[in-house]
C-alpha cells in the first residue's frame, strides 16, 4: 500500500487463525488498537478483518516518508500471535 504523508486513510489487514508462523524482522515497539470490520467462519476457520486509521487528521499515527512494516498482534487468553500483514509506503505530499 502506498500513502502520502498528508493523507489520512485506513490500512487494512485480514488475519486467519491458521496461518503459518514466519521469522520476523524488527520487533515492533508501539502498538495501536485496531477496529474489527468483519468476521467470517468457513469450514470451522475464523477470518477477521481489522483496520487502523493512519494520517494527520485523527489517525493513530502520523507518517513521515518511508517504508513501514504493518504488523498485527492478536491478544488471546493463552497466546499473543504477532503477524506481519504487509508494508505501508508513505510518500511526500
Amino acid at each position: 500500500m502506498n500513502i502520502r504523508t498528508d493523507s489520512t486513510e485506513y490500512v487494512r489487514s485480514t488475519v486467519t487463525i491458521d496461518h503459518d508462523l514466519a521469522s520476523s524482522g524488527q520487533t515492533p515497539t508501539e502498538w495501536f488498537p485496531a477496529e474489527v470490520t468483519g468476521t467470517t467462519t468457513t469450514s470451522g476457520k475464523w477470518t477477521s478483518t481489522y483496520r487502523l486509521l493512519v494520517g494527520p487528521d485523527g489517525g493513530a499515527v502520523e507518517l513521515i516518508p518511508g517504508s513501514y512494516d504493518w504488523t498485527v498482534r492478536v491478544n488471546d487468553i493463552a497466546e499473543t500471535p504477532v503477524r506481519k500483514a504487509g508494508v505501508v509506503i508513505a510518500t511526500a505530499s
